[in-house]
């Protein structure tokens, strides 16, 4: 009966470990679809940066407020993925051969992962050069209409002190 019993328990943990398997699969390929959506998201704002007619402060606003949800989504996987990792950590050094088919799977989706990673990065340094370049030249318009503003407020102000003198000849003859 002990006998059994050890085997149930051996039989249990392999049963948890495959679970535990699992799980982490299903966290990466999750993580892949949200950097895949963080990929988009940079996309919408990219193209709101490069447009030159008008700037869009609600979409921009909205895709920034998508990502920052996208990314604490992100994070939570990680820390799933974490410590999913460390409860089979051993099982999987230990018995690599064992779980060489999970395995393979985990280096491919973290492979795109990274790739993906890479995409996202790339996508936010260009980002940040676009809204560096939008707002840099939205300054330098503020500049030229504040200065505007000043040349017609001292061109009032100057037609005001004059008190233009009326004409020197004056006909008072009727």
């Amino acid at each position: 009966m002990w006998l059994l019993h050890g085997k149930f328990e051996e039989s249990g943990e392999i049963k948890v470990t495959e679970s535990y398997l699992d799980m982490m699969e299903e966290s990466l390929r999750d993580k892949i679809k949200v950097l895949e959506d963080i990929v988009k998201e940079n996309e919408t704002q990219k193209e709101i940066l490069e447009n030159t007619t008008e700037f869009d402060e609600k979409g921009f606003d909205e895709a920034i407020s998508r990502k920052g949800e996208l990314i604490r989504r992100v994070e939570n996987l990680n820390d799933g993925f974490e410590s999913l990792y460390e409860r089979v950590k051993k099982e999987l050094e230990d018995n690599k051969d064992k779980h060489r088919e999970k395995i393979k799977i985990f280096q491919n989706l973290i492979r795109e992962i990274t790739d993906l990673s890479n995409s996202i990065e790339a996508g936010e340094k260009r980002n940040r050069a676009l809204a560096q370049n939008y707002f840099s030249s939205s300054k330098g318009q503020i500049i030229q209409n504040r200065k505007s503003s000043q040349a017609a407020l001292d061109y009032y102000l100057t037609m005001n002190k004059s008190k233009i003198t009326p004409p020197q000849f004056y006909d008072t003859k009727n």
